[in-house]
């Protein structure tokens, strides 16, 4: 990717309300750098503050020497989703409790990092403010909007969490540049749900090709944060509106799970089954579904599930899908159209299978 110069785009900001809390979203280039700055001007009255970063991010983006007056409780976590454990978790939860209810904690890092250094900030003291501060395109288009915060459980993804918004979010840019390639494209697939359900305008750009300068990124990224911010406000629990953000996900942390696929990669495909479903409902048209693929192939994300990927571990994977209510089909968020989605109760093992035929 070529970033070009990292001075010149202007940040964006945006806001959400969320009931007793509210998150400041800032996205622009070089903030890593005012990192301290914006702590300090947040919490001015702060003598410490927890810092959870992600060890491989540490090492390409060292931090700027913190202020002499305040004390950094710092914990280096594993390299993605290996963060997102019950031991992981309880190391930062010991490493914080001297921290006041009003000293921040900050997370740095992609989604992993962020949803575990969350949750042990939700339950220190019944909760510390958090700032986040994701490295990774995912983390800045969904994980750090919406304050849901999990570890992992041997059982499934995320089935240990709670609900617990950053107070600051700090989307830099500039750190997109040192992701592999290949992570960069994954996390297209969050941008691409975004643009689906809310926002027909920029599926167009989307469709124009992977952003390709700061600029390019400050501008597609804010516009898939609005829209995911607006849905928060307006559903923050996840009981509403805010479900149709699972798009793609029942059958994509099902594949993430069982075949070690990348987070984006796994919601592309899953995208493709629910389109496949639609299809088969009536929903939508073969040439509209035909559309998604070409956008999702476009920027270059897989729509197909791997030849034999699929087996018992992911049929149990599925039906442990914590949307799921008990003695009811499956929940799917499905499109419609060429634009828009809908989210159904009523999706039937018999019509997964078929779609992943």
């Amino acid at each position: 990717m070529a970033m070009g110069s990292i001075l010149g785009p202007e940040p964006r900001t945006d806001r959400v309300e969320g009931g007793a809390r509210s998150t400041d979203i800032r996205i622009g280039a070089d903030l890593l750098r005012h990192l301290w700055a914006a702590v300090r001007s947040r919490f001015p009255e702060a003598a410490a503050c927890g810092l959870a970063v992600d060890e491989h991010v540490a090492s390409l983006h060292p931090l700027p020497r913190p202020p002499a007056d305040l004390e950094v409780l710092a914990v280096r976590l594993p390299r993605g989703e290996a963060a997102k454990t019950r031991t992981v978790l309880s190391t930062l939860q010991d490493a914080w409790l001297p921290l006041r209810r009003d000293e921040p904690v900050i997370a740095i890092g992609g989604g992993a990092a962020l949803d575990v250094a969350g949750f042990a900030a939700a339950t220190v003291r019944r909760g510390l403010p958090w700032i986040a501060v994701p490295t990774t395109v995912v983390a800045m288009a969904d994980a750090s909007v919406g304050g849901k915060t999990a570890v992992n459980h041997e059982r499934g993804k995320n089935l240990l969490g709670t609900f617990h918004p950053p107070t600051l979010v700090l989307s830099d840019v500039a750190t997109l540049a040192t992701l592999e390639v290949g992570e960069r494209v994954a996390g297209l697939a969050e941008v691409y749900k975004a643009a689906r359900i809310g926002e027909a305008g920029l599926l167009e750009v989307l469709r124009a090709g992977a952003p390709a300068t700061p600029a390019a990124w400050i501008d597609v990224l804010q516009r898939a944060i609005a829209i995911k911010a607006r849905l928060v406000e307006a559903d923050e629990r996840d009981h509403g509106v805010r479900r149709v953000l699972n798009y793609g996900h029942t059958v994509g942390h099902a594949l993430e799970r069982t075949l070690g696929l990348r987070h984006g990669e796994a919601v592309a495909i899953g995208m493709d089954v629910a389109a496949r479903i639609a299809l088969a409902r009536g929903l939508m048209t073969a040439g509209e579904r035909d559309q998604q693929r070409r956008d999702l192939l476009g920027l270059g994300l897989p729509v197909d599930v791997p030849a034999g990927g699929l087996g018992p571990a992911f049929e149990a994977a599925l039906g442990l899908d914590k949307k799921r209510i008990a003695g009811t089909d499956f929940v799917f968020v499905l499109p419609v159209g060429s634009h828009g989605v809908r989210v159904v109760d009523d999706v039937q093992a018999a019509e997964i299978a078929a779609a992943l035929a």
